[in-house]
């Protein structure tokens, strides 16, 4: 997926996040011919995913603008996840949506929020947490139920979708 010079930039800050206990998965996806990968951990109340990439091959005739549509309805759909997404970045040539939770989760120690980026073929989800006091930003887990994981994924595939 290319990003923009901005995300890229973004992207080079994020330390990747300690998931020691996390089970990396990657396997093909059972709903169409992608691949799903990722790492994740089960709890008593669910998962804790450590990120997921869901991978499948770029749709022929995929425009920038039906891109965009399908990430603004992506952003109205998750509203199960405990923020809301907004697009906060894109890149119309390198077919690229990024989107991040607005408002995100603010204490005095941290900001965290849900970052999603949308490439023509590939969705990549993760947590990401700010520590305030070490200016460091790094992904973190999200906690999810399994109910809640099995929704996004049916709903990150519809972005994918070749209709």
């Amino acid at each position: 997926m290319k990003l923009s010079r901005k995300a890229k930039r973004y992207d080079d800050t994020v330390l990747p996040g300690d998931f020691g206990g996390f089970e990396p998965f990657s396997h093909g996806d059972a709903e169409g011919e992608g691949e799903v990968r990722g790492a994740l951990r089960h709890t008593l109340n669910g998962v804790e995913l450590g990120h997921i990439t869901l991978e499948r091959p770029a749709a022929k005739k995929q425009t920038f603008a039906k891109l965009k549509s399908r990430a603004e309805v992506l952003s109205r759909q998750l509203n199960y996840l405990d923020e809301h997404l907004e697009i906060v970045d894109h890149d119309r040539r390198g077919m690229y949506i990024q989107l991040r939770s607005l408002p995100p989760y603010k204490d005095d120690s941290q900001i965290r929020f849900n970052e999603i980026s949308i490439g023509r073929d590939r969705v990549v989800v993760k947590r990401i947490a700010f520590y305030r006091r070490d200016e460091v930003k790094q992904e973190v887990a999200l906690t999810l139920t399994q109910d809640l994981l099995e929704r996004l994924m049916a709903d990150l595939r519809d972005v994918l979708s070749p209709v």
